[in-house]
């Protein structure tokens, strides 16, 4: 009786263990004899073990609905719509994958509703199948009104091998897309203006020599006209002895083609001599560029600019004129602390999409002789600026050397430097010291 009474202990406390372990869906089979490792997914765990029994499929089911209800999924998708923006616009779009760049209008509407595809606008990405581009990498549209098909010109990141190095570079692409009529195609067009992306209107096909392309159209509704923002004005000062000299064949072969393709006027101004940007940057009229200054060199060339500007009657209204900066110097500090990039492509694609960053200007006045100097990143005194000063001379011979050859140069003349140091004391050294006179301290120091 002992016997019978413990095996029917130990049957009915197995039983009790087997539904408990049922119940968290980590025991399916152990009715079958088979030890089965713990799944997160019940529902699609390996079917190679032997079938249970009818009563316990039943009380299974059970426990998987149980179990499904406590499961935590995680829907890509709805991270990648948080990461891609908000939805602005969808429809059905061809994309021609052709490599020339002239393709004829005429294709068969079979072929067209073969290569339609979803095509999704979001607040920051064009996605279509299982490709997808950003709109900061997008430049501008071509498109001519009437016709079915536009163009997108972008300057998406790719990755290139450099010997055993891997780099992401930026070069020019472009898509064109499709739709199943002209009406289809300006709503994408427009749809794409306002999210601030340039328009280039291109003549009609069909337009003769003697008809101009006003004409044809005038022929369309006015809804048909696209909703396009003005082409930006700015002045360029460009530095042409920066980089070692390589700074105009980076502006013309790298960058104005992006500035031309955004629809940007252009007034380029390649500088003569040391002080020439700071004498344009104070004498310009401010009409002729509304939209602000481009500076194409190293830090050197900003800052003249920057003086320039600040030295005018005008200078509150100087404060509010943008400079933008493409780097092709030795020296380009300034553009990868304010933009974080350090080629000339993708400070052009920033200009282009616009947006402004304040930034923080100090000045160092010369008492004796009364002048102001405005600076952005730093300010040297005693050594290193003999050392900037004399590496001027070496520029053309070693180009970003020039710095390591005076300073080796500078430090066998060392000579010795004085100073005097005026601060503002802070509020709590102003409490410690309140009994003593002044607000200025002075610091004197020989070397």
């Amino acid at each position: 009786m002992e016997k019978s009474q413990t095996i029917s202990k130990n049957t009915s406390l197995r039983q009790a263990t087997q539904q408990s372990l049922r119940r968290l869906g980590l025991c399916p089979q152990i009715t079958t004899g088979q030890q089965t490792s713990p799944v997160i997914f019940p529902e699609k765990r390996n079917s190679r073990g032997k079938p249970a029994t009818r009563g316990d499929i039943s009380v299974t089911n059970d426990d998987l609905k149980k179990a499904k209800v406590e499961e935590h999924r995680i829907d890509i998708g709805d991270e990648q719509c948080d990461l891609l923006g908000y939805e602005v616009f969808s429809g059905k779009l061809s994309l021609d994958k052709r490599k020339s760049s002239k393709h004829s209008e005429v294709q068969t509407s079979e072929n067209m509703n073969l290569d339609m595809v979803d095509v999704k606008l979001t607040s920051k990405a064009l996605i279509w199948g299982s490709e997808m581009l950003r709109l900061d990498d997008v430049v501008s549209l071509s498109y001519c009104v009437g016709l079915r098909h536009f163009t997108v010109h972008a300057y998406p990141l790719r990755k290139s091998s450099c010997g055993l190095f891997v780099k992401s570079r930026r070069s020019r692409k472009d898509f064109r897309f499709f739709a199943s009529t002209s009406e289809d195609a300006l709503q994408w067009v427009n749809t794409f203006a306002d999210k601030q992306c340039y328009v280039n209107s291109l003549p009609h096909p069909m337009a003769s020599k003697k008809q101009s392309s006003d004409s044809i159209f005038n022929e369309f509704p006015p809804e048909s006209y696209i909703r396009c923002k003005s082409p930006p004005k700015v002045l360029v000062i460009l530095n042409p002895r920066s980089g070692h000299g390589r700074s105009s064949k980076v502006f013309q072969e790298l960058v104005e083609p992006i500035f031309k393709l955004a629809g940007f006027e252009l007034e380029v101004v390649k500088t003569t001599s040391a002080g020439h940007a700071r004498k344009l940057a104070a004498s310009v009229d401010f009409s002729t560029c509304p939209d602000g200054i481009i500076c194409v060199g190293g830090d050197g060339i900003i800052n003249e600019v920057l003086n320039g500007l600040l030295s005018r009657d005008n200078q509150r209204e100087a404060m509010t004129v943008p400079i933008g900066i493409i780097p092709a110097g030795s020296d380009n500090s300034l553009v990868w602390t304010v933009l974080g990039v350090r080629d000339p492509v993708s400070a052009a694609l920033a200009i282009v999409k616009g947006g402004l960053t304040a930034i923080d200007v100090f000045a160092v006045e010369w008492i004796h002789a009364g002048a102001i100097h405005f600076g952005t990143t730093v300010t040297y005194f005693g050594f290193v600026s003999d050392v900037l000063e004399l590496s001027e001379k070496y520029q053309k011979r070693f180009g970003p050397l020039r710095y390591f050859v005076a300073g080796f140069l500078k430090f066998f003349c060392l000579p010795k430097y004085s100073y005097e140091v005026e601060y503002l004391p802070s509020q709590r050294e102003e409490r410690k010291n309140f009994s003593r006179s002044g607000n200025y301290r002075h610091v004197r120091a020989l070397h």
